[in-house]
């Protein structure tokens, strides 16, 4: 054997070389390069600068064991099974403490080393520090954990499909609501259950969802037993490891349904209340329209009676005693229907409203009442289109304002006491009208609060008149508010789209 003062000084510095290498590697590099004797115990231990271990002085006393926390004892079992064999083992986790009382996260590689004659000799390995993305994957645990808790307890039905629509996941409100189990729903479409889907529908709302909006729709769900039940469908896409993926909220609605449909009805007995109370304050009127023609029927009847008894019958006057009867008889007729279909509850079916005859047909109404109590009228009535909708139920509303109008300037005590009810249209073409007073005028501080159910200044007005006229213009798509007017009073205008063509 050679003695080392005679080893050759190329073989040193190759030696130095390689030394330097190593080193110069392990500092740059993420790892820890470690050996072990025979008995396990660390014997080297090289650190890159970012990473610290046991001090130098633990090295030669450090076992793999001591004092590592993690994994549990049988996972410990098996490692030591591995390292009595002396076997290769690869991406084995560790976790020791720091001296702050926390963890730190190794993962160990190793190789057994053996000398010439096969003895063993112990383990050379890498160790990589993991402790950050121990850390992150346990955020990401209890960050899922959060979700799952989250999405169990949700009151809504949770789905989740991939991009074709298979269902991927289900939340548990999602399986009591339909009666499936997650196994059973898992690996479906919502074909299965929504009976309003299908796949060309699913599509169009892909359409939607790929440019990053939202797609909320209503829809019927079938349970398991058969029976169905509406529901309100919120879908989003997202991204996820290069996977488009679709979230679908459903909440049942059945409660908001029956609600809605109890509201409507209620709604329709307080607008048929309201129009049997303008009908009410309008009733001279309604009398004066038809016992007028029926006075002009009896006295033409009566003249063609004469004329049918003298000696020579007057055949054009006659004829024309006739003509005027049936004209009278029409208008009576046409006042009759108006009332009839006024205050009966069956709602209407839409149509094409003339609006300005509709509104002249109230003014006829109400002229009585404006006499009553000393009001001029003006109309102003622009050339308009037709509108689809209920001519009932847009001259309840022009009958109710111009009531409304007349009992405001009842109160004054000198004249004028002027009404002027006009039509045009804006600028977006849409029918406006408007219905104008010489009253007192509105208070600033209430003007957003007279369209509110049970709102009045009315000490015996139950405060609907005006809501029900605000919901009838809404239900039309219009809009209706009020203003002051000039010189003095109040306007209420309101807006009508004009009929498609």
């Amino acid at each position: 054997m050679q003695h080392p003062a005679q080893v050759p000084s190329e073989m040193v510095e190759a030696l130095r070389e390689s030394e330097e290498r190593f080193r110069t590697l392990v500092q740059f590099s993420f790892d820890v390069y470690w050996e072990t004797d025979a008995q396990h115990r660390f014997i080297r231990q090289e650190f890159a600068n970012t990473l610290t271990d046991p001090p130098v002085s633990e090295i030669g006393k450090t076992r793999w064991e001591v004092p590592y926390l993690e994994p549990d004892e049988e996972s410990w079992r098996k490692h030591r099974e591995t390292l009595d064999a002396h076997l290769p083992f690869r991406d084995f986790e560790l976790a020791r403490p720091t001296p702050e009382g926390g963890k730190r996260y190794v993962s160990v590689s190793g190789l057994p080393v053996f000398d010439k004659t096969g003895r063993f000799m112990g383990y050379r390995g890498v160790g990589r520090h993991i402790t950050n993305s121990k850390r992150a994957e346990e955020a990401l645990r209890e960050s899922e954990a959060r979700f799952r808790t989250f999405v169990d307890h949700a009151t809504d039905m949770f789905i989740l499909h991939n991009e074709d629509s298979e269902v991927l996941d289900v939340n548990r409100n999602a399986c009591e609501s339909l009666g499936y189990s997650r196994d059973e729903l898992i690996g479906t479409t919502p074909f299965f259950f929504d009976l309003e889907l299908n796949a060309a529908t699913w599509q169009r709302n892909r359409e939607q969802l790929k440019a990053g909006g939202i797609a909320t729709l209503e829809s019927r769900y079938r349970r398991r037993d058969g029976t169905v039940f509406p529901v309100e469908v919120r879908m989003r896409e997202f991204g996820q490891g290069g996977q488009r993926m679709i979230i679908s909220l459903s909440r049942d609605i059945t409660e908001r349904k029956r609600t809605a449909e109890a509201f409507r009805e209620m709604q329709a007995e307080l607008t048929h209340a309201n129009r049997a109370a303008a009908m009410g304050q309008v009733t001279a009127s309604i009398t004066h329209e038809v016992s007028q023609p029926i006075t002009a029927m009896l006295c033409n009847a009566e003249a063609a009676l004469s004329w049918l008894d003298s000696q020579t019958p007057h055949v054009g006057e006659l004829r024309r005693a006739l003509a005027s009867i049936v004209t009278d008889a029409n208008r009576a007729g046409e006042v009759l229907d108006w009332i009839r279909t006024l205050i009966k509850k069956a709602p209407a079916q839409k149509e094409s409203v003339d609006v300005n005859n509709a509104i002249l047909d109230v003014v006829t109404m109400a002229r009585s009442e404006l006499i009553r109590h000393g009001v001029s009228l003006q109309t102003d009535l622009a050339e308009v289109p037709l509108i689809e909708g209920y001519r009932v139920q847009l001259q309840q509303v022009v009958l109710n304002l111009i009531l409304n109008a007349v009992e405001a300037m009842s109160c004054l005590d000198e004249p004028p006491r002027e009404l002027r009810v006009s039509t045009t249209r804006n600028a977006s073409g849409a029918i406006l009208v408007a219905v104008r007073d010489s009253g007192p005028g509105l208070d600033p501080t209430i003007v957003n609060r007279l369209f509110d159910p049970f709102y009045t200044t009315k000490p015996e007005g139950i405060g609907m008149g005006l809501a029900i006229c605000n919901s009838i213009i809404e239900a039309h798509g219009g809009r209706l508010w009020a203003s002051a007017n000039e010189p003095r009073g109040a306007v209420f205008q309101f807006t009508l789209p004009a009929e498609r063509k």
